[in-house]
């Protein structure tokens, strides 16, 4: 939040601080501000969220908890390798994570999902606010914001699926698509856009979401080469009729 010091003085500048709890509320989806619950956790900050869910007393919420999101870096505006180190997320040390809130007892259960830096969690969206079993994130090439992997993460079991794009070639977030008729969480598709530095060109790459480390089944280029980015969404034909 706002360091308190630096607004006396008029500066907005956000800080992390390490030795203050993090603080989660709890809003009723009907109710008064009375009834908002509060937890404590352990210090960090999450940028991004997977999915929350209810589980008898218990909410259960999984993100990117970040270790070190405050890295002491002075990047050199000069340098703009420099400037991206700031958003390493191996540095930041982001990695899936999970809270578990008791709203009878008040207790806090948390711990790591996985120990590998990843961001840009995806699910399938049909299993939004439900218990689910995967996510697919997006890891990067150390010390740029650059994503050149992508993982498909068991949260029940731990197990991983992981493929690395070629080098020079950078993916975006990628959202998954379920198959029309799925009969399974992991039956559809994770779509990205893909920057191939080497050819200058851009595609869409398309993989079988229950097995990405098979490769893309199918590559659509696109006609003209897109910056590597971050967010994108999957919007099935019927958002559009």
């Amino acid at each position: 939040f706002w360091d308190p010091e630096a607004l006396k003085s008029g500066a907005h500048a956000v800080r992390f601080f390490r030795d203050m709890p993090s603080r989660f509320a709890i809003v009723p989806r009907r109710g008064s501000s009375d009834e908002v619950r509060w937890f404590e956790a352990s210090p960090t900050f999450v940028l991004h969220w997977i999915n929350a869910y209810e589980d008898d007393d218990e909410i259960v919420l999984d993100g990117y908890y970040e270790s070190n999101p405050s890295p002491n870096i002075k990047p050199d505006p000069n340098d703009l390798k420099s400037l991206y180190k700031t958003l390493d997320v191996s540095v930041i040390g982001a990695q899936a994570y999970r809270w578990r809130f008791n709203l009878v007892t008040g207790e806090v259960k948390e711990g790591p999902l996985d120990d590998q830096a990843a961001e840009f969690g995806m699910i399938n969206p049909s299993y939004a606010g439900q218990p689910y079993r995967y996510t697919w994130s997006m890891t990067n090439k150390p010390g740029w914001f650059l994503f050149d992997g992508m993982t498909r993460l068991d949260v029940e079991t731990g197990n991983k699926q992981v493929f690395r794009f070629p080098k020079g070639v950078f993916a975006s977030e990628s959202p998954m698509a379920p198959r029309v008729n799925s009969s399974a969480e992991d039956d559809g598709y994770v779509v990205t856009f893909v920057s191939d530095m080497n050819k200058d060109s851009s595609a869409a790459w398309i993989f079988d979401a229950s097995d990405i480390s098979l490769g893309p089944i199918a590559q659509l280029s696109l006609p003209e080469r897109i910056s590597s980015g971050t967010h994108s969404y999957w919007a099935g034909r019927p958002s559009f009729s």
